[in-house]
């Protein structure tokens, strides 16, 4: 099974995003479940957003694979920056 480059990139858009938002959240003082809840909204809204945007093209459709690919990114993203919560 090949995975095509458009979900890779999906999934590390996603997983950039939730990273940042999950990271900025645990350094304010956020704990780890509010971090990830924060990281993984942001990660997949981008998704969802970027999705939407494809489908308005002309010629182009929606695609839940990409969704699927944005909401893994954006778990594992959140999951990742929310542990500098556990440090502080």
């Amino acid at each position: 099974m090949e995975i095509k480059t458009d979900k890779i990139k999906h999934f590390f858009a996603c997983l950039a995003v939730a990273l940042m938002a999950s990271f900025i959240e645990a350094v304010c003082g956020a704990s780890y479940l509010l971090s990830v809840v924060a990281g993984v909204i942001a990660g997949t809204a981008i998704g969802i957003g970027k999705e939407y945007g494809d489908k308005c093209v002309p010629g182009n459709k929606w695609d839940w694979f990409d969704i699927a690919a944005d909401a893994a990114g954006a778990i594992i993203g959140a999951a990742l920056g929310s542990l500098f919560s556990l440090i502080n």
